[in-house]
């Protein structure tokens, strides 16, 4: 039966010690597993207040706790990398979104502008 988790589940795993630790252990015998993109951003988020190893870490519970398919791996991937390039978590996952799917973002954040992303300005343009 696969079953879906949230980000509670991935901060059991992922800290040194929780109190749900062993109920997530036995899940991932018990159950097929898997969660959201969301769950990850969360986890990012959370990140700072654990101080995790999140590249190796993301890699590893993406191996345990698997999203939907390739192309949800892919925007977590690449979200990982761009949040450890100095992106925020939320730009991060917005700039591996519109990788993933080929798509421009449109926005006034100008850190996308030093990424592989296309950025289609929001703000003004002298010619407005």
């Amino acid at each position: 039966m696969t079953v879906y988790v949230e980000t509670d589940f991935l901060l059991a795993l992922a800290k040194d010690t929780d109190w749900l630790q062993g109920s997530a252990e036995d899940a991932l015998t018990k159950y097929d597993v898997e969660t959201s993109p969301f769950s990850y951003l969360e986890l990012l988020l959370a990140r700072e207040r654990y101080e995790f190893d999140y590249v190796p870490l993301v890699a590893n519970l993406l191996e345990l706790v698997p999203v939907r398919d390739e192309e949800e791996k892919q925007v977590v991937l690449k979200a990982v990398n761009y949040y450890d390039e100095g992106m925020t978590p939320f730009d991060a996952f917005h700039a591996a979104t519109a990788e993933t799917r080929g798509a421009e973002v449109l926005s006034s954040e100008t850190d996308y502008d030093d990424i592989e992303v296309e950025r289609v300005p929001l703000e003004p343009t002298d010619d407005e």
